[in-house]
């Protein structure tokens, strides 16, 4: 199939003043940051996605030469384009240190301190910094013996540090790798001029790492100076602030590290197997008796006013997830963390993003799809198959008002992580976070009738859809905790309506 360019995500291009110059691309809904950089019509580019087509187009318009794919580490949150960058460019794919142990496919093993010439002015070096995984290097751009920029990856970002306990270091404990993590930080790091600009892999959102800031980049001295894991001189000290308290990590991440081992096929070739299901097709696959998971990715107020029963609700937001807005997530990350890697899917989609649907899902090697639905779900209904449906509860309406509904025996259930719901939430709500509702669900009593919310409705709609496939009663709120601290201020633990809220609640509201 040919693959629509989604929106590259280009935010900015930092420049220095002898031409130098950084393109950075930043995918909000996995929170991932890419980065070209390029000097006298040469370029290398730093953990790209698995969707090229938007980098190699920028490379031909700017008439730059790919001479290197630098990889920081092995990821697991995204399957990584090196493969199909290096087949379609003929460019070297870099790593660090120990890295050829595992991969299947032919890379440039970096050595500690080692150089490579990006132009006659500026090289690059290879700083080796274990920690989040045991291969991470950091990239330091140099003109002569002066660092200029360093390409940091997992192992320093805006706010903390990668964390030690993923999929990467199999065969470590958190401990061992956040001590090696300290040494980097310490010995690696912070020893560089406090003038190199930092650019990381990761931003907020990305469960790569605690509280990520949403600056694009920084500098070591600002970072010294404000990043929690540079508070901590003392390594023990150091050791337990890393370890501790780290979010559940997405099932999804071993398979697609694996993938970033061994290599992937070009994106289009793989999906370009996929078929397109007529409604009556789609409807027999759900009824021959084998378990699919039905996945919709329209926007949750088009998913509750019809749906195919069982369906789960992973809108997909913004084109391209360039940018996430106030009803928008982090797509593909949710999806590889409720839905099996195994799990056989079948899609449905806004009419015009279907493509789009099986690209997002392939930056997380959710490929194993049998079918997508032709003409979405208005071809489905009228075919004369059943949808169901059901109303999301709205606030500002007497009949479901947040004390209406208490008052009727409602439940509350905040799905938002156990930080937010500490930060203020509704007094009577029991905090479940969606990352692990799945496993909390004997908690529940299918008798009772349940009310999910988040903070404007994207999480609970997957929550909702996750709980109505279970069997629960339960519907969620329009505009989430927002507009339950706007509706109903004196029912929250704040006690008052929080600016933060009512900004959400008035761009859904208007």
């Amino acid at each position: 199939m040919d693959l629509e360019v989604l929106p590259s995500g280009l935010k900015t291009v930092v420049s220095e003043k002898g031409g130098l110059e950084v393109r950075i691309y930043y995918l909000e809904c996995l929170a991932q940051a890419t980065y070209i950089i390029s000097h006298e019509g040469a370029a290398f580019i730093v953990d790209p996605r698995r969707d090229v087509d938007v980098y190699i187009k920028d490379l031909a318009e700017h008439k730059l030469k790919l001479k290197g794919i630098l990889e920081t580490h092995f990821h697991a949150d995204f399957v990584s384009g090196h493969c199909e960058l290096a087949r379609r460019t003929g460019a070297t794919i870099y790593f660090g240190p120990g890295a050829a142990s595992r991969t299947q496919f032919t890379i440039h093993e970096m050595k500690d301190g080692e150089v490579i010439e990006l132009s006659s002015r500026y090289a690059i070096r290879a700083i080796h910094t274990p920690g989040h995984t045991p291969e991470s290097v950091v990239y330091l751009i140099q003109e002569g013996d002066k660092p200029l920029k360093a390409f940091t990856g997992d192992t320093l970002m805006i706010g903390s540090c990668g964390r030690p306990d993923l999929v990467g270091s199999i065969g470590h404990t958190a401990d061992q790798m956040a001590r090696l993590m300290y040494n980097s930080l310490w010995k690696k790091l912070a020893v560089l001029p406090d003038s190199v600009q930092i650019f990381p892999a990761h931003g907020a959102g990305s469960p790569c790492g605690k509280n990520l800031g949403s600056a694009l980049y920084c500098t070591i001295g600002t970072q010294k100076l404000t990043n929690p894991a540079f508070h901590y001189q003392n390594e023990d000290e150091f050791v337990e602030f890393l370890t501790a308290d780290q979010p559940v990590a997405p099932q999804y991440f071993p398979h697609t590290a694996t993938k970033n081992w061994v290599g992937v096929e070009d994106v289009a070739e793989e999906l370009s197997r996929v078929p397109y299901l007529s409604p009556a097709e789609f409807h027999n696959l759900l009824g021959s008796g084998r378990e699919y998971t039905v996945i919709d990715t329209r926007k949750p107020k088009d998913f509750f006013a019809g749906h195919i029963a069982g369906s789960l609700s992973f809108s997909l937001g913004g084109a391209g997830g360039a940018v996430v807005g106030a009803e928008d997530g982090n797509f593909a990350i949710w999806v590889g963390t409720l839905v099996s890697s195994s799990a056989e899917l079948l899609i449905v989609a806004e009419s015009g993003r279907e493509g789009e649907t099986l690209q997002r899902l392939s930056r997380i090697a959710f490929t194993n799809v049998k079918g997508v639905l032709k003409g979405g779900i208005d071809a489905y209904k009228d075919a004369g198959f059943a949808l169901e449906f059901f109303q999301r509860i709205d606030l500002r309406e007497p009949e479901t008002s947040l004390e209406s509904l208490l008052a009727s025996g409602h439940r509350l259930i905040d799905v938002r992580t156990e930080t937010e719901y500490n930060g203020n939430t509704a007094t009577s709500a029991t905090n479940m976070p969606l990352a692990t509702l799945p496993t909390q669900l004997d908690k529940l009593d299918r008798s009772v009738d349940y009310v999910a919310f988040c903070v404007s409705g994207y999480r609970s709609a997957i929550a909702t859809s996750l709980l109505r496939k279970a069997g629960f009663r339960v519907r969620d709120i329009f505009g989430g905790f927002a507009a339950i601290n706007w509706t109903a201020p004196s029912h929250t633990t704040s006690g008052a309506v929080c600016p933060r809220m009512k900004e959400i609640a008035d761009s859904l509201f208007k």
